[in-house]
């Protein structure tokens, strides 16, 4: 049976530890690849962190907060050592760089995912542990006061778009030219197996989809976010998101609209484990796969992100598989194109 997960357990193992000191108060100039949605500008005494999608100016310093300077919204003294979480790609950049121990406090500590995490240490963020970090990484620029920072959570970025995040998160530890390195490799790795991809001589069909219960109300939804569009075209796939339905609670028109895929990615969410493809075949409406005569329920290629999750049923896919697009599109490229040699 392939209704099984992009085999994204290696993300842990290669996202590397970076193993960088805090206390040096240099200021890196680093060059941006991607239009990510923020910049950086450094002067002799400050930097500026500008989130231009929320429109957020965050300054950091090392000594002293300067004065007289305009606009800046938030200020923090850099580098940080204790960080709060309330956004699951926060821990993955704070592993990417090494900075696991500074982890103190998140949402929800039970629902991270990362094994090399010891969870019983890290504090509830509730409003009293607010009090005892330096930043709270957050997907709202308000959720925590003068201490939040936004990162980005929707799928409106392009997979590289969101990972160049990490140099974001990296400059409240002065870590630029570190995170410039990495993000550089990560980046070449993903456009090589991307232009490897771009001349397959029988272009597959793939279709990212996930079903959601609305107040009772079942939604049928093919993603055609920027995310989820670049990987499968990053892995040489084709597919009509024109198809993607004015009323997605129309079952059978969803069922039509991606009858042609050879393969679907699926990000549904789904509790019942060890039953999980008799769940999938009840909330999409297949009462009777093997004679559909569609091709990816023949081909049984339902592929998922959830392979690896916490204890508590959390998919690891938002805390580091948005970290490292580079292995996500190679283990895309494992489903579609076996005989790809990355």
């Amino acid at each position: 049976m392939r209704f099984s997960a992009l085999a994204l357990g290696t993300a842990v193992a290669l996202v590397g530890n970076l193993g960088i000191a805090l206390g040096d108060c240099s200021f890196d100039n680093i060059s941006l690849q991607t239009a990510p949605g923020f910049t950086i500008t450094i002067d002799k005494e400050y930097k500026i962190l500008e989130d231009t999608i929320a429109k957020v100016k965050y300054g950091l310093y090392c000594d002293s907060q300067p004065k007289g300077v305009d606009g800046v919204d938030k200020w923090f003294k850099v580098p940080v050592s204790s960080v709060g979480v309330r956004v699951p790609i926060a821990s993955g950049f704070l592993e990417a760089l090494g900075h696991r121990d500074a982890l103190t406090a998140a949402d929800s500590p039970g629902n991270l995912t990362n094994i090399c995490l010891d969870t019983s240490k890290i504090k509830s963020l509730d409003s009293d542990e607010q009090a005892n970090v330096d930043v709270v990484f957050s997907s709202d620029a308000a959720s925590d006061g003068d201490k939040s920072v936004r990162l980005p959570t929707d799928d409106s970025l392009s997979p590289l778009q969101k990972a160049e995040w990490i140099k974001f998160v990296a400059a409240f530890f002065n870590d630029e030219k570190s995170s410039a390195s990495l993000f550089s490799s990560i980046a070449d790795a993903y456009n090589c197996h991307w232009n490897n991809l771009q001349n397959v001589a029988q272009q597959p069909h793939a279709y990212w989809i996930q079903y959601a219960d609305n107040n009772g109300k079942p939604s049928y939804n093919i993603i055609d976010s920027s995310y989820q569009k670049s990987l499968l075209a990053g892995a040489g796939a084709t597919n009509d998101t024109s198809k993607a339905l004015d009323d997605s609670t129309d079952l059978k028109k969803f069922q039509n609209a991606i009858k042609d895929a050879d393969f679907v990615i699926d990000q549904t969410n789904l509790t019942e484990y060890g039953k999980r493809i008799t769940e999938w075949y009840s909330k999409f409406g297949y009462s009777s796969p093997q004679n559909s005569g569609v091709s990816f329920l023949l081909g049984r290629n339902i592929w998922r992100t959830d392979k690896y999750t916490s204890k508590s049923g959390v998919s690891n896919f938002p805390e580091f598989g948005y970290v490292r697009p580079d292995l996500v599109l190679q283990d895309i490229i494992g489903v579609i194109e076996p005989k790809y040699d990355a």
